[in-house]
């Protein structure tokens, strides 16, 4: 007689939801269908606008779509392409950008990017990063010429699509921003059954197989 492991069964029914793909079009910033090289690698994008595929700059000014060979001392921490949510002005006003996602309601999702932060140009820098309800302020204060910090947001969706905002809050020449994803949460695993109907149930799948093979 073949015992099937009970644990199997149990590690079977505790597994829980996983994170799946990035919901976000474009979180990297690397779809450069519409970049136009305007100056050192670098195009500027007015509020409104939605050149960068999936996205809509917000806020209060400019955001700087930024590529790899710019003079800036700076690169992305995905990809080649980043932005700078400052422009080429020092201190605010800052922009931003939004994205609009499907979600289902009373569900987990995590928002997470990189915050980029350079002592050359600046320090601190923050991101006020919104998705539906949730909001939160994010900021560095590492030290060096190219930082990059991630950063995440939970969140539980309200309704069939949220609104993800990521605005430039606190900087002076540099407010990065890289590698945005919104995936689902983690959430708990499947209700297990009682320790004793689960014990049957163990019982009754070894018995479903040894079964089929015609004998216990």
């Amino acid at each position: 007689m073949r015992v099937i492991p009970f644990v199997t069964v149990a590690a079977l029914l505790a597994t829980g939801a996983s994170a799946g793909p990035n919901l976000l079009t474009n979180g990297s910033f690397e779809d450069t269908t519409n970049f136009v090289n305007q100056s050192n690698d670098t195009m500027d994008l007015p509020v409104g606008s939605t050149l960068m595929p999936g996205w809509t700059v917000a806020g209060s000014h400019y955001l700087s779509w930024i590529g790899p060979t710019s003079p800036w001392g700076l690169t992305a921490s995905n990809g080649s392409y980043f932005l700078d949510l400052t422009g080429y002005i020092a201190g605010p006003p800052f922009s931003g950008l939004t994205q609009t996602i499907s979600t289902n309601p009373g569900s987990a999702y995590q928002l997470s990017f990189d915050l980029g932060s350079s002592s050359l140009w600046g320090l601190p820098s923050a991101i006020q990063a919104s998705a539906g309800s949730a909001s939160k302020l994010f900021t560095s204060t590492l030290t060096g010429s190219n930082n990059w910090e991630a950063e995440t947001l939970n969140f539980t969706a309200t309704g069939s699509t949220t609104v993800i905002s990521l605005i430039g809050a606190v900087g002076y020449n540099d407010i990065g921003l890289d590698n945005v994803s919104v995936q689902l949460g983690n959430g708990p695993p499947p209700s297990m059954p009682e320790p004793a109907s689960l014990v049957l149930l163990g019982f009754g799948a070894a018995g479903i197989v040894l079964a089929r093979r015609g004998r216990i």
